[in-house]
Parts: C-alpha cells; structure tokens; sequence
C-alpha cells in the first residue's frame, strides 16, 4: 500500500497548475544516453553492412572534425604538423590493408581517408514554412441523469485506458478541528475497498489486471484515478465505481492512515528548506488559514471512520463531480460503460448540495510588512531564506505583465541568477515570482534561497527586486521571457492524457477551457511599460516579510547589524 504521500502525488490533477507542463516520462539523462545508445548500435550496424567505399566516405568528416580540434589545441605550425602526420599514417595503413587482401584469410584494415578532402555542409535556411495550426482535439461531453459531468477523449497510441473522477473539496474543506481529513479520506477510501471488494480483494483484482485505482486530495479538490488495459476497462471502470460508490472504510484503514500522517508530521522539518515558504506563507494568510494550516498531531488523532464517512456524504456527490476518460476506446461504448457504472449514482437521500470551499479574506499586512522573522535550526551548515507579499490570482489583469517579469528574474539567464549567484556567488540557487496563481484567492509572490550568507543575499536580493520595480525590462530581456513562455505553449499539448486533465480541471474549477489561448494572446501583447507598470503595482520589496530559518545563534547578530531592524523570534513548528 503506497503511503498517503504517495497517493496524493499519483492521482492525476491533483497538483495542478492551469499552465504547468506535464513531467516526462523519464529524466532527460536517461533519455539521452538511451537514445545515444540506439543511435551508436545502428550506426555500428549499418557500417558493418555497408561496402568498404561507403565506410571510407563516412569517416571524412570525422577526420575533418579532428583536424579542427588539433588546431584549436596546437596551433598552426603543430596542426600543420600534425596534419602531415595524419596523412603518413593513413597511407601506410592502406599499404598494409592492401597487403592483407593480397593473403587469404586476413580481414583487411579499416581505411582512412585524405585528412584534405574538404567537408561542405549546405547553408543553413534563411526562412521556415509556418507551423502547421494546433489541432485540439473533440471531446464527447455528457452529462448524467443525476449530474456527473463527463469527458470522453479517444488515444489509440497505446491498448490503454485511464479515467479521473474530481470533486470540489479537497483540504480546505476539512474543518477547522480535524485538518488534514480530507486526504485522510480520500486514502482510507482507497485502501480500504469497497463493500463488494474490501481491501486486500480490489487489490488482488487490480493485480490480476495490472491495473491501478489511487485517490489524493490537493487544496481545491480530492478525487480518484484508474488505469489499465483496454480489455479490462469494463472491469477496472466497475470497481473504479464501487470504490467511489459504496467505500467500505474500515476502522484499520482508519488508523492506519492516521500512522502514516503522524509519521510525515514528525519528519517535515528533516529538509530545512522547506521550512520558510511553509511559515512565510502563515504570516501572509494567518496561521489558521485555510490557504497555510498544517494538521497537528492532536487533530490527526481525533479523526475516526465515522468522520470520513460524512466528508464523503458532504462532498462527494454527482452533481459537484466531473469524470473524465482517455484511451483506447470508441466514445460511444465508453459512454455505455460510464452509463452502466454511474448512471444511477445520486447524492444520500436528504444530503443538501456541497457548501462553498471556505475562502477567508486576506488578513491586513500592515502588522507584518517588512519584519524580520528567524526560525532556530541549530546546527544548520546552510540558511534558508523566504521573503515575499500577497500576489495575484488567476485571470487578474497584472497575470501575463507578471508571468514575463517572473521569466525576466528567473532562470540561467534572469537577473537573480546572474547577479546573485553567478556575480556575487551568493547562493547556489535562487527563484522568486508569482506562480502558481491560485483560480479563487490571491496567490503569493515568493522569493527563495539557500545560502551561507544570509545578510548579504537579502541585501542582493532587495537590489534587483527594486530594480525590477523601478525600471522597464530591456528589450532583449523582454524577447527572451516571451519567447520562453510562447515556446512553452505547444507542450501543453504533448499527449492527449494531459490535455483530458486539464479540460475536467477547467471544468470542476470554473476556468474556461480556451484559457490558454487567452494566455498566448496576452503574452504576446505584453510591452515594457506594461511590466513596470504591473511591477509597480504589485512588488513592494521594502514591505515585504523576511523568514530565515538557520543556526539562530550566529545568524541573529550579523542579520540585525546588516539590515538594521529587529530580528524576531519564530517558533520552528
């Protein structure tokens, strides 16, 4: 059984983000020595195979590259040098492949060719053809007599079949004295089965299909995911049902799931890193706050069975539900299978429609605006610092403006990297901007850094956000950042798996589903005065709140000299 953690990760959309790229399938390393692999191994094959005339022709531009190389190294006068060497060498070598062939039973040497011969490569093309338009592809939408909106979407790349179910929840809607139900429910309801097959009999079901049914619950949702083989889909859809349906929810699971709760409680502090954007985002939305709460160990084990049995009558529900499925399979019987398996699903008989999510206003800054916050780490070899301000949320009129100074500051060539670390080698890492940007509330902007000079890292980092504040990004800053987000545009329609995702995620949040197109629209509008502007209006360095987290008892004189204000104290929770 995958831990809680694990779950929440592996169910799809859950950690969405309307413009976040979908991981690959394998690290770019991997990816790259694999294919250098196959390449290498044809390459060996189809010179093995070829006539010897061919494998003469093939080897010139090497030879071409190497004599490149050696007069980089050398020089002149040695690559000439060893240009005349080269060609020794080559005709000796075939002198003696031709003595070999005189004498039977001898494989003759490879030949090298004339180290001269001149190596012409066609001019690179001064234009393009234009890129063929994005064909988005036509989901089946349908919606059930009881209200579950569902998205069919055909894939015949793979005899696969995966399927989402979501629903508004998640953990902002769990309460106030027990959070961290939500999650809690949506793993207990997994492991624990259903009814008609309780835990360990859906799981030996599943294996027998190699099949996979997850739930997790994220800040705005909490759902389900299933995949498995297209002769199966009948079957796997069936028990994807009954788990949703009709969960058994035994006490053990229960208590279980609790266990593994309390454990990553007590080890959350083991990467201190995480330690600042955690608490920061506390000063900024309250410590209670449904947008920052962490559960505690208290409220975790007050949960019971009973208790997860009513989030799921409050919030799971057909009518505040959409499923979607993507796979090899014809929509039309898709929809039949989907009719069969959820057609009569409807709310406890009673049960009022869900409430809203909770959405707390934001709480007045003035108490926390530029304050100095440090959290005791003893024995910290590196600081970890957080500083930021509320931000924006999505569709706001400052979105696009924002999202090209984020590329602006950002990245091997944004002006946090190259002033703070590749200048002033201050930190091996640094990032800040505004995003995600969440669909209901506002977000933050969040800078953050890792380093073994705190004071003068903040002092750094206070320089270019002022500077992003007080004057327009260059025009070359400008073209890079569009084109970084305008590039990044057609991965959102890499696979038709994550285009499917995104669609019921638009749909269960409210986003309008052309909404990355609105998107590449407003980047490509964006102009200079239009960052300043939104700059201006949004980033406000000397107000914003600093948490550091580090050796509190070297850190606190060197900070309070170096910025001179008050450096407090933060309980590490």
């Amino acid at each position: 059984m995958a831990s809680l953690q694990a779950l929440s990760r592996d169910t799809t959309l859950l950690n969405f983000h309307p413009r976040r790229r979908p991981a690959p399938y394998a690290p770019a390393q991997l990816r790259s020595r694999t294919a250098a692999a196959r390449c290498n191994a044809q390459r060996r094959s189809e010179q093995d195979d070829a006539p010897a005339g061919w494998r003469q022709r093939a080897a010139a531009p090497a030879a071409a590259t190497l004599l490149s190389a050696q007069a980089l190294l050398l020089g002149p006068l040695d690559a000439a040098a060893a240009s005349t060497s080269f060609a020794a060498v080559g005709q000796q070598q075939q002198q003696q492949q031709q003595a070999a062939a005189a004498a039977p039973g001898i494989s003759p040497l490879p030949t090298y060719p004339d180290p001269d011969a001149a190596l012409s490569l066609p001019p690179l093309p001064s234009r393009f053809p234009a890129l063929p338009p994005l064909e988005v592809p036509k989901y089946l939408q349908v919606t059930l007599p009881k209200g579950l909106r569902v998205f069919l979407l055909e894939d015949h790349e793979l005899p696969v079949v995966r399927g989402s179910l979501l629903m508004k929840g998640g953990t902002r809607a769990s309460p106030d004295d027990k959070v961290g139900l939500a999650s809690l429910s949506a793993a207990v309801q997994r492991s624990g089965g259903s009814v008609a097959h309780p835990g360990a009999a859906l799981d030996e079901a599943l294996e027998e299909r190699a099949a996979s049914i997850e739930g997790g619950a994220s800040g705005e949702a909490f759902g389900f995911g299933f995949q498995c083989l297209r002769e199966d889909a009948a079957d796997v859809l069936g028990l994807f049902a009954e788990v949703v349906r009709t969960p058994a929810l035994p006490q053990d699971k229960v208590d279980l799931a609790k266990l593994q709760v309390l454990n990553a409680l007590e080890h959350r502090n083991d990467n201190p890193s995480g330690i600042p954007p955690r608490e920061l985002a506390k000063m900024i939305y309250g410590r209670g706050s449904v947008f920052a709460r962490d559960p505690t160990p208290e409220q975790i084990a007050s949960i019971s069975a009973n208790d997860v049995r009513a989030f799921l009558a409050t919030w799971q529900q057909p009518g505040a539900a959409v499923l979607g499925i993507v796979g090899d399979f014809e929509p039309k019987q898709m929809q039949e299978m989907v009719e069969a398996a959820f057609g009569d699903w409807a709310a406890p008989p009673g049960q009022p429609a869900p409430p809203p999510l909770p959405n707390p206003p934001l709480p007045d800054q003035t108490g926390i605006a530029g304050r100095v916050f440090l959290i005791d780490v003893p024995g910290a070899t590196q600081t970890s610092v957080a500083v930021g301000e509320p931000g924006i949320q999505l569709m706001d009129r400052d979105e696009y403006s924002l999202d090209v100074l984020g590329s602006v500051l950002n990245g091997f060539g944004g002006r946090l990297f190259n002033q703070i670390r590749s200048r002033d080698g201050l930190a091996y890492s640094v990032s800040g901007g505004w995003a995600p940007t969440p669909t209901d509330h506002p977000g933050l902007f969040m800078a953050t850094a890792e380093t073994a000079q705190p004071a003068a890292l903040l002092a750094a980092l206070r320089t270019a956000l002022e500077g992003a504040a007080t004057a327009p990004p260059t025009a070359e800053e400008l073209q890079r950042a569009k084109q970084e987000a305008l590039n990044r545009f057609v991965f959102n329609f890499a696979s038709r798996p994550a285009q499917l995702s995104r669609a019921i995620s638009f749909d269960l949040l409210g986003i309008p589903q052309d909404y990355l197109f609105r998107y590449r629209e407003g980047i490509e509008r964006v102009q200079p005065a239009d960052v300043l502007a939104a700059a201006q209006r949004r980033l406000h360095p000397a107000q914003q709140t600093i948490v550091v987290a580090g050796d509190a008892a070297s850190l606190r004189p060197q900070l309070e000299k170096a910025l001179g204000l008050p450096v407090e104290d933060l309980p590490l929770t």
